[in-house]
């Protein structure tokens, strides 16, 4: 059964202060705390995917480099994006993977996988914030949710 690990990207700039939203230090330091938890307690994943923002991509590089896993751009994960594209995608996986982007569509898309309503909020994400989904016989299941702020 694959496990399906939605991250929402750290921290950023605001587009006046960087027109690239680059993250910010502390963005950077949410995210290697919360990775370096991940990686500690053995999480593994076949693929780290983001939406190419550079906020995205700058977070999916450090949850690939503690988890030791590949990572590459994918479509269907910006802000706005349907999120049942890749909910049609998780249905099909047969590895753990890790999908990086934004919200509205990360709580959509677990809204959508869980509840069977994208509208409906199920999860607070969080800047850094990862949310374990685990597909099973009845369907997706909401395994655990991490934060910055329980990270060590």
């Amino acid at each position: 059964m694959a496990s399906l690990y939605l991250a929402q990207h750290g921290k950023s700039f605001s587009e006046a202060e960087d027109p690239e939203r680059r993250l910010t230090p502390e963005g950077v330091a949410e995210t290697e705390r919360v990775a370096g938890l991940l990686a500690a307690v053995g999480v593994k994943v076949a693929e780290v995917l983001h939406s190419g923002k550079a906020r995205a991509r700058q977070t999916a590089e450090i949850f690939s480099r503690r988890l030791g896993a590949p990572v590459r751009e994918v479509d269907g994960l910006a802000p706005n994006d349907d999120p049942r594209i890749w909910a049609s995608r998780a249905e099909a996986l047969a590895a753990d993977v890790m999908l990086v982007g934004h919200l509205p569509h990360l709580s959509r898309l677990a809204s959508l996988l869980l509840v069977g309503d994208p509208q409906r909020e199920v999860v607070k994400f969080r800047y850094s914030g990862v949310a374990r989904l685990e597909r099973g016989e009845a369907g997706w299941r909401l395994a655990w949710y991490v934060t910055p702020d329980i990270a060590p």
